[in-house]
C-alpha cells in the first residue's frame, strides 16, 4: 500500500468515528440473522407465492428469523426480489426480501429502516423514517457505489434540526466514490441538504471533502464548517506532494444549508 492510500484511509477513519456496519448490493440475508421489517401491512405467505394464502399482514419495523431463501422471485424496486422463509410470532412462513430491512437505526424517538432499488443501471437507497406515532416518512438517493452504510446522528448542535442521517459509500479500490449524502430530519420529514466527495488515486491525486459540525471536534457554535482538501503526489522518491485547502463556514437557515456549494467531483 503506497503512502497517498495510507493517508486517504487514515483520513476516512478520522472523520467517522461511529462503528460502521457496510452492506453491499449483491449480498443476501443471512439465514439465522434477525431482521426487521421494511414495508409496512407485509404480507405473512404459506408459500413463496403472491397467490399462496395470507397467514398476517406484519407492520414495518417487526421482527423476523431468516430461515432460508426461496428460489422465487418477484421484480420489486426494479430488482428480481427473492421470496424468504422466516418465523414470525412462531409461526414459519414466507416474506418478500425486497420488504426486509438491511438494517435498523434508532435516535431519540425516530427509528429508520432502509432497503434499496435500481432504475436503469443506478442503484438507489430508500430510508423509512418512523415516529412515536408510528407514521412513516420516506427518502431516497442514488448510490455512487455498490457498498454504503447508514448512519444516523442527534442534530449535532445544528438548531431546527432533530437528527443527522448520513449515507456513506464505501470505497474499496483507488478511483471509487468514498464520500456520501447528508440528510436532515426536521419535524419527522427527511431532506437531502449536502453531498460530499472522497476520492483516491494510489499514486496521482486525492480529493476529500467533510463536514464539521458545532458539537464535533473543531466544531464552531452555530456553524457548518466545510473543508476540503485535494493534492497530487508528484514524486514518491522524494515525496513531493502539492496539496490545496479550502475552509468555509456554512448555516441552516430557510430549510437547506447556507451559501450553496458545488460539491460534486
Amino acid at each position: 500500500m503506497n503512502k497517498l492510500t495510507c493517508i486517504f484511509l487514515f483520513m476516512s477513519c478520522l472523520i467517522y468515528s461511529q462503528d460502521i456496519d457496510y452492506n453491499n448490493t449483491y449480498s443476501d440475508l443471512e439465514n439465522g440473522k434477525e431482521y426487521y421489517l421494511f414495508g409496512n401491512d407485509v404480507a405473512f405467505r404459506t408459500d413463496p407465492d403472491t397467490k399462496s394464502k395470507t397467514i398476517d399482514l406484519i407492520k414495518i419495523g417487526s421482527k423476523i428469523q431468516i430461515i432460508e431463501k426461496s428460489e422465487n422471485t418477484v421484480l420489486y424496486n426494479g430488482l428480481p426480489s427473492n421470496y424468504y422463509k422466516v418465523k414470525y410470532n412462531e409461526q414459519i412462513g414466507y416474506v418478500l426480501g425486497g420488504l426486509i430491512s438491511l438494517g435498523k437505526k434508532e435516535m431519540g424517538a425516530s427509528t429508520y429502516f432502509y432497503t434499496y432499488g435500481k432504475k436503469n443501471d443506478t442503484y438507489y437507497i430508500i430510508i423509512r423514517h418512523v415516529n412515536d406515532k408510528q407514521e412513516i416518512t420516506e427518502a431516497t438517493t442514488d448510490l455512487k457505489t455498490n457498498d454504503f452504510a447508514l448512519e444516523v446522528y442527534d442534530n449535532k448542535g445544528i438548531q431546527g434540526i432533530d437528527n443527522i442521517i448520513f449515507v456513506n459509500y464505501l470505497a474499496e479500490a483507488c478511483g471509487v466514490e468514498g464520500g456520501g449524502v447528508y440528510f436532515f430530519e426536521v419535524d419527522g420529514s427527511m431532506t437531502k441538504v449536502f453531498n460530499i466527495s472522497q476520492m483516491s488515486n494510489a499514486g496521482i491525486y486525492w480529493y476529500f471533502e467533510t463536514l464539521i459540525f458545532p458539537n464535533d471536534k473543531d466544531g464552531i457554535d452555530g456553524k457548518i464548517v466545510y473543508k476540503k482538501e485535494s493534492g497530487t503526489y508528484q514524486d514518491e522518491a522524494t515525496n513531493w506532494v502539492e496539496i490545496n485547502t479550502v475552509s468555509r463556514e456554512l448555516e441552516w437557515k430557510n430549510g437547506e444549508i447556507l451559501p450553496k456549494l458545488d460539491t460534486e467531483f
